[in-house]
């Protein structure tokens, strides 16, 4: 077993009257199984998605990470499904995220897909369970 750690940190002077300062640590004690990977979407409908995990591998409470490494302004947004219709998470070029999937636990399992605005387009994820 692995431990995982993840960070996330927030920080502002200047966006309102008050400083923000926010970082939270989630430690994943037992993750048995993970790993990062890159992999071309080439759908651009959500009925052409690419299935990028298999709920039945992956128990509730499982930590994934999403990346959509383009520099692109535009054009090149990445569409996550947990439903297979809808975009539930979306990510522009540099956007990144971070959430809990209840994967095989959940009252309705649907795998993790994703498409693209264009052919072609890099995701980067990471599953941790």
């Amino acid at each position: 077993m692995a431990t995982v750690n993840t960070t996330v940190t927030i920080s502002s002077s200047d966006l309102t009257t008050d400083v923000i300062s926010l970082s939270v640590l989630s430690t994943l004690l037992s993750a048995t199984q993970g790993g990062i990977t890159r992999q071309k979407i080439v759908g651009t409908a959500a009925g052409s998605a690419v299935i990028i995990a298999d709920e039945d591998l992956y128990t509730a409470g499982a930590k994934v990470w999403c990346y959509n490494p383009s520099t692109a302004t535009s054009g090149e947004k990445v569409y996550i499904s947990f439903d297979s219709t809808s975009g539930s998470v979306v990510l522009s070029g540099g956007d990144w995220a971070l959430f809990p999937w209840s994967a095989a636990g959940s009252g309705t399992p649907a795998d993790l897909e994703a498409w693209s605005e264009t052919t072609n387009n890099v995701l980067e994820f990471g599953i941790f369970n």
